[in-house]
């Protein structure tokens, strides 16, 4: 028990008991009552086809190489592989076959903007830990193949970043990229409404493989080998932002148009308008806006296309793509800064 209490207050950060108890009840509570009187409008949805290799869709995220076309891939049991649609007829449109990198337990994958150097990017998520007891989680980051082809990638085309967390081993299916913040944003499933956040700076990806070409370097000169037991220069520490009152998190991403910020669960969404708060944290730490998700087969994730539009799949073969929020108009449609 004394071994619990602690980890529990590690994790719940700077939420007090009482006040976390309550919200925790109150966010089970309405999202239950809320998906019983919810409209089952798959009438709406979009069935992803040509695939079907795909029998889990786990992780969601628009190629920005080509505005019409989704990313997805497997949950645990499938090789490292994404699959592309078209997100308006449903065709495939191409695939990514990682053959050097190893496929645990996928949950999620995130798309990158154009970046410095002028190139859009994946990261895919290998964080899946039910039982909690992954040492680390990994993140691989590459270049967006194009989503009309079909790739495969070397192992060298891969970055790799293995990432542990304060406090210990976490279930995570909940990532995605945060252009405001510079950073890959994790939020921590579990079964009662309590989410910890956690964030990784995009300078660790630098850091990492700056260490990886200096031990490499070193290794082509004996006199300058590295210790025994010199830790792995690709492994980071994630840092704990803010916990939330939210129950089992299953995918999010941020609003490219309005900032605002999308959280899924089994039973809703949740969205964090951007308002006027300048730090993740902060933004999160107010009171989300719940969407009830459809009455669809279990949906395990979410991603926000160009317009501001929100779509989930769902899980099983010729999985389905639905819109739970509509496209912004060219009123009202603003780029965030």
């Amino acid at each position: 028990m004394k071994t619990f209490t602690h980890r529990r207050r590690k994790l719940l950060g700077p939420l007090n008991d009482r006040s976390l108890r309550s919200s925790m009840l109150m966010a089970t509570f309405l999202a239950i009552v809320g998906w019983c009187f919810a409209e089952n409008t798959e009438t709406q949805s979009i069935r992803l086809l040509g695939a079907p290799q795909l029998n889990e869709s786990s992780g969601l995220g628009f190629s920005f190489r080509d505005l019409n076309c989704v990313w997805t891939h497997n949950d645990s049991g499938d090789r490292a592989r994404l699959f592309c649609f078209d997100r308006t007829s449903g065709e495939a449109t191409g695939r990514c076959e990682l053959p050097g990198v190893r496929a645990i337990d996928w949950e999620a994958m995130a798309s990158v903007p154009v970046t410095k150097d002028e190139t859009a990017k994946l990261i895919i998520a290998d964080c899946g830990d039910n039982d909690a007891v992954r040492p680390f989680i990994s993140l691989y980051r590459f270049d967006e193949p194009d989503p009309h082809d079909n790739t495969k990638l070397d192992k060298a085309d891969c970055e790799v970043l293995r990432v542990r967390f304060p406090g210990g081993p976490v279930d995570c299916e909940a990532v995605w990229y945060d252009p405001l913040e510079e950073c890959t944003v994790l939020v921590a499933k579990g079964r009662l409404p309590i989410a910890a956040v956690y964030t990784v700076d995009d300078s660790l990806w630098e850091k990492a493989a700056q260490r990886s070409r200096t031990i490499a370097s070193s290794l082509a000169e004996p006199s300058r080998a590295p210790e025994k037991g010199a830790s792995d220069p690709q492994t980071v520490m994630a840092t704990q932002i803010t916990t939330l009152a939210l129950p089992m998190a299953t995918g999010g991403d941020r609003d490219p148009l309005t900032g605002d910020v999308w959280i899924a669960s089994y039973f809703q969404a949740f969205r964090f308008p951007r308002g006027e708060y300048s730090r993740l944290s902060d933004q999160l730490g107010q009171l989300p806006v719940a969407t009830e998700m459809p009455r669809l087969r279990q949906v395990e994730a979410i991603a926000v296309d160009e317009k501001g539009g929100v779509w989930v799949t769902t899980e099983g073969s010729q999985p389905l793509l639905h819109p739970i929020a509509p496209q912004a108009t060219d009123s009202n449609a603003t780029s965030v800064d």
